[in-house]
């Protein structure tokens, strides 16, 4: 449904024009209608399997809505998107929760069901995380709804918010602790303006893989502030060229439902931030990054930026939002090793260097990341000042990622194992073997846990393709040659083959 009105252009040449204006436009009018009416019946079918009859009247009114969206001449036919369509609903909601407040929660979730389904087995783009934090805002504003296990995160306390982010990621203690000591600490700013608080920045330091994008995820479900996800390694300093940081805000407040209100409060998570901390000289030999800290600094401090929405000054302060700043910071170790030389480096020190050529483990550096390591790394030293509170992640391990596929609610191997029941009603079987091997595969790749995915579906991708024709089936077993080797699963089905093994399976390894 994100592109429902680019899809629907692609088959009306007419589109594009005034619909309804004249009585020669009805029949275009009738045709659109149709087209509208498929295309979400078609979206419908993919997240839904039975539809009533209250559902079908709560789909003529979504169709309605659209037709609003297209007669509406202020919306540029170009521009329009299934934004428009909720700003209609925002409307109706806003005239009478009564009349059109269970019409519009089938709509949500309807639209939610479909977005999410489209994004699960990628990263969201920024259209996809706009519709959804609008559709958060529409319930809590005006249905009283909040998601699945979602809380009114600022009167949660810390320990409540870490013990949910507990059930999903598999240990970084104190990353979590960290987090959720700064959400709980951004909404006591929110109650009390008119109090002094320290600084809200927060930053995660570990390699990639290791949870911290996950951990805000997660801290994302459990909040009602707009949030948005932004990668700053490729942010210019030029508004002229590239991304700036006047992007990100525009971004929040879309994810606020275009509420200046709503965005002030917002929580922005900058990944990749150490990528800003590494010279990058242009052609006339300036240190770009330089410059981008600076004007990034102007946004952390908290002040007024202004923005341009729709063609329209906006000013928007970032006084109030609490920033979470990520990245590997690789080599960090180095500078590490020299401030702490730097500091202890004096008589009777006899046998301290030798200490430090052995490998530093995660204690060492979490104990002695400071501002003047962040500086001597490349941070700017009224950046590194904004810096209220580091927590380091720990390299995953074998064991870690293993527990990763297994423990966590709605865990990867849940997920393939719903979706063969669904498929076929069979059970899905991972033996040790197959799991050591998806954890060491993973562990060669550069990205840690976010290679599990691509390790399990390369495997299962066969599986997936080949059960549902399997008559009888009643297990499939993947082991670890089916990971590492592209081998067959084992299948076992209603009626053992007769001319050997084909078909029987062998006893699961325990």
């Amino acid at each position: 449904m994100i592109n429902i009105f680019q899809e629907i252009q692609k088959k009306n040449k007419m589109f594009g024009m005034p619909i309804g204006a004249a009585g020669n436009k009805l029949l275009d009018n009738s045709m659109l209608g149709k087209d509208i009416s498929d295309y979400i019946i078609r979206r419908l079918t993919l997240v839904c399997d039975d539809v009533q009859i209250a559902d079908a009247e709560a789909l003529s009114y979504l169709e309605i809505l659209c037709f609003r969206v297209i007669e509406d001449s202020s919306i540029m036919p170009q521009m329009r998107s299934l934004l428009h369509v909720l700003d209609k609903l925002e409307e109706d909601l806003v005239y009478s929760t009564e009349i059109f407040g269970e019409r519009a929660g089938f709509i949500l979730d309807f639209l939610e069901a479909d977005t999410l389904r489209k994004a699960v087995d990628k990263s969201m783009n920024s259209r996809e995380r706009n519709v959804l934090g609008r559709i958060t805002r529409l319930r809590r504003t005006y249905l009283r709804q909040v998601s699945d296990g979602t809380l009114q995160s600022q009167w949660k306390k810390p320990a409540e918010m870490k013990a949910y982010l507990d059930d999903y990621i598999i240990g970084q203690n104190d990353a979590k602790m960290a987090v959720c000591t700064a959400v709980y600490g951004h909404g006591k700013r929110l109650r009390h303006p008119e109090l002094k608080f320290a600084p809200n920045v927060v930053l995660l330091i570990g390699p990639s893989g290791c949870g911290k994008t996950e951990i805000m995820r997660r801290i994302r479900e459990i909040v009602d502030y707009p949030m948005v996800f932004t990668d700053v390694s490729s942010l210019g300093a030029s508004q002229f060229r590239g991304r700036h940081k006047e992007d990100i805000l525009l971004e929040l407040y879309e994810a606020a439902g275009r509420k200046k209100a709503d965005a002030e409060k917002g929580i922005i998570f900058m990944d990749e931030f150490d990528k800003l901390l590494l010279p990058a000289i242009s052609e006339r030999g300036v240190n770009i990054h330089d410059d981008v800290q600076s004007q990034m600094l102007t946004m952390l401090e908290g002040s007024e930026i202004e923005l341009k929405a729709d063609g329209m000054p906006l000013l928007l302060n970032t006084s109030h939002m609490l920033f979470v700043l990520a990245g590997a910071f690789q080599g960090i170790e180095e500078y590490i090793r020299s401030d702490k030389k730097k500091r202890e480096n004096m008589p009777g020190n006899i046998g301290f260097l030798s200490t430090l050529e052995k490998e530093m483990d995660l204690s060492f550096v979490r104990d002695n990341i400071n501002h003047e390591v962040l500086m001597e790394y490349g941070m700017k030293r009224e950046l590194a000042g904004r810096v209220s509170t580091v927590a380091v992640l720990e390299r995953l391990t074998e064991q870690d990622l293993i527990r990763i596929l297994t423990e966590p609610k709605d865990n990867l191997i849940e997920r393939y194992e719903r979706e063969l029941r669904l498929s076929v009603d069979a059970e899905l079987i991972f033996t040790e073997g197959a799991l050591l091997a998806a954890a060491q595969e993973a562990l060669k790749t550069p990205v840690g846990a976010r290679a599990l995915q691509s390790i399990l579906g390369k495997a299962l991708r066969k599986v997936l393709y080949i059960a549902p024709e399997m008559k009888g089936l009643k297990r499939v077993v993947i082991n670890e040659d089916v990971i590492l080797k592209g081998a067959e699963a084992l299948y076992e089905t209603e009626e053992i083959s007769s001319e050997g093994t084909g078909n029987r399976l062998p006893e699961v390894e325990s």
